[in-house]
């Protein structure tokens, strides 16, 4: 019980009572001293949650009311009930041994209450835009439609810039974990296939051999997208060899995959940033105003010995339209308006596929 309350509804509510759990334990400020494990302790516990049986949410009124201790009905004050188990956002749970691994996940706030009425049917749109690239040329062909199981997480909506993402990925990313895939692939539903990308990244064997195979072993996580890059002083000029290129920076999440050795590190870097807020370099906590992801991301992997890449070239643009995060219309993005990978720089044809 929350509040005396049952957590019951659609998906997308269940994500709204656990984002209300989630403010109600962590702070608008924190102390630059204070470690706040208490309320990482608190979010894992969250996404642990997520793996109650959805059938045990739908308790008659009147059976909940038989379980709570006879004395409860005579308090004036009783104290809020800390919740056994938040409900499973998705009423389905995927193991590993059936897991589909054609699988990517889309955040996307389709669905989810209180938001901008520009999100409905942007993950239909999502879908059908995919399915339609990825099986452009086998229309009138006797080809077999190349399937992908496309798992909708539903976006959490949060005003300061970055929360509602991190909250999102949190979640999602959490079940992600259940279907064990060798790498967990992200968009947001505003990503969008490039033509040069549809034989190398739509079939998840092709995909798998294109792309898996190739990915460098110290990687935290790839970019499939994003813009203005940023590049270690060592990075080799104008190398258009090299599929993965490190990176030192970039801005946009809109597309992204983690190899499963990452994932509980991702986890734990999104966990930081909700809890601790925005910080600087050194870990110092500044403000609970905003978050910077990837900036935090960059600075993970460093800690690690890991390191970020982008795909080289890029695989997903982001399709121009309402910005949730920047509340209000932005222009579509191909990350390569601005030496934004070599293969631009060289004045290769961004249609090239590498080899």
């Amino acid at each position: 019980l929350v509040d005396g309350k049952l957590p019951v509804g659609d998906g997308s509510k269940r994500y709204e009572r656990a984002y209300e759990l989630l403010l109600r334990n962590v702070p608008s400020y924190r102390d630059e001293e204070s470690e706040g494990q208490d309320d990482v302790g608190m979010v894992d516990a969250m996404a642990a949650m997520q793996q109650q049986p959805l059938e045990q949410q739908h308790q008659p009124q009147q059976q909940r009311l038989q379980t709570q201790p006879q004395q409860q009905k005579h308090e004036q004050h009783p104290q809020p009930q800390q919740p056994a188990q938040l409900p499973d956002p998705t009423a389905n749970s995927t193991h590993a041994s059936n897991a589909d691994p054609s699988t990517i996940f889309v955040i996307s706030m389709q669905g989810t209450p209180g938001v901008d009425t520009r999100n409905e049917g942007r993950f239909d749109e999502f879908q059908s835009k995919w399915h339609a690239s990825c099986n452009k040329s086998n229309i009138n062909t006797t080809a077999p439609i190349i399937h992908t199981n496309i798992v909708h997480c539903p976006g959490v909506y949060e005003p300061r810039r970055g929360y509602g993402l991190a909250l999102s990925w949190l979640l999602c990313l959490e079940r992600a974990k259940d279907y064990d895939l060798d790498v967990t692939v992200v968009f947001e539903d505003d990503a969008r296939l490039f033509d040069r990308s549809v034989d190398s990244f739509c079939d998840w064997k092709v995909r798998r051999e294109e792309y898996w195979n190739q990915l460098p072993k110290d990687a935290f996580l790839a970019f499939l997208g994003g813009h203005n890059w940023e590049y270690p002083s060592n990075a080799v000029e104008n190398d258009v060899e090299t599929m993965y290129k490190e990176l030192k920076l970039s801005f946009g999440t809109y597309a992204f995959a983690v190899p499963r050795e990452s994932l509980t590190s991702l986890l734990d870097t999104i966990k930081e940033d909700i809890v601790g807020g925005f910080r600087d370099e050194n870990g110092k906590h500044l403000h609970h105003n905003f978050l910077s992801p990837e900036r935090s991301w960059y600075r993970a992997a460093e800690r690690r010995g890991k390191k970020i890449y982008g795909v080289n070239p890029l695989v997903i643009w982001h399709e121009g339209g309402f910005s949730n995060t920047w509340k209000k219309d932005r222009g579509s993005i191909t990350g390569e308006e601005k030496d934004m990978l070599v293969n631009k720089i060289r004045g290769v044809d961004s249609g090239t596929k590498h080899k």
